[in-house]
């Protein structure tokens, strides 16, 4: 967070949770802390996966496109 908001960075911290995992006390104390400290700072947003799949659609300028080599030599499928 600390390095994205010096470098003028326009990058992004995903987080996943799964309840089993990270439903324990001191872990919520934890998130709380860090969920804090983000809203804290100018131009944080916190939006679901549909808010950045539309964001993204609206904004295919700003949004970079990675060239992948093949399969064969990366292991992602697709290509």
């Amino acid at each position: 967070m600390n390095k994205l908001s010096v470098t003028g960075g326009n990058g992004g911290v995903d987080l996943l949770f799964h309840d089993r995992i990270n439903g324990h006390a001191n872990r919520i104390r934890v998130l709380d802390r860090f969920l804090t400290y983000a809203k804290s700072h100018d131009g944080v947003w916190f939006a679901r996966k549909d808010e950045i799949a539309k964001w993204v659609l609206e904004n295919r300028s700003d949004t970079p496109i990675l060239q992948r080599g093949p399969a064969s030599v990366t292991g992602l499928p697709g290509i």
